[in-house]
C-alpha cells in the first residue's frame, strides 16, 4: 500500500526472524510527525522507537511528553496486541528512525510502515 501521493514520505523498516531492531530509516524531510504501522506481531513483546539526529548516530529512545504535572516522562511503548494500526509519533525533527523490540521477532520477518506527516 502506498501512501506517498497523501503524506510526502513512506518507507519500511523490515526486520528479521531473531532480530530487536530494524535497519534506520532516514526521514529526508525531517518531519515533525510520522505514522508507523504496526504489521500483525508472532510474539508476545512491546514496540519501542528510537530516533537520532545523524546516521549512525546515537539512538534515543522517543518518550511522551508529562501530563498532568507527572515529573517523569513515560517511555512509547505499544503492546504486540495493537496489530494492523497506525501509530502517530511526535519524532520533533529528528532525521533518523528505527522501531524496537522488547524481545527478539519469532515470526519470520516483520515490516513496519513508516509514513512521514507535513503539517
Amino acid at each position: 500500500m502506498s501512501y506517498k501521493n497523501a503524506m510526502g514520505f513512506t518507507d519500511i523498516a523490515s526486520m528479521a526472524s531473531g532480530e530487536t531492531t530494524t535497519a534506520e530509516v532516514q526521514l529526508p524531510q525531517a518531519f515533525d510527525k510520522v505514522l508507523v504501522g504496526i504489521p500483525t506481531m508472532a510474539s508476545a513483546t512491546n514496540v519501542l522507537f528510537k530516533v537520532a539526529a545523524v546516521s549512525g548516530g546515537t539512538y534515543r529512545q522517543l518518550y511522551h511528553e508529562p501530563v498532568n504535572g507527572t515529573p517523569t516522562p513515560v517511555s512509547i511503548s505499544i503492546s504486540s496486541a495493537i496489530t494492523q494500526a497506525f501509530i502517530p509519533l511526535s519524532v520533533l525533527g529528528a532525521e533518523f528512525l528505527k522501531v524496537e523490540l522488547s524481545t527478539a521477532m519469532t515470526a519470520t520477518s516483520a515490516q513496519f510502515d513508516i509514513v512521514g506527516i507535513s503539517l
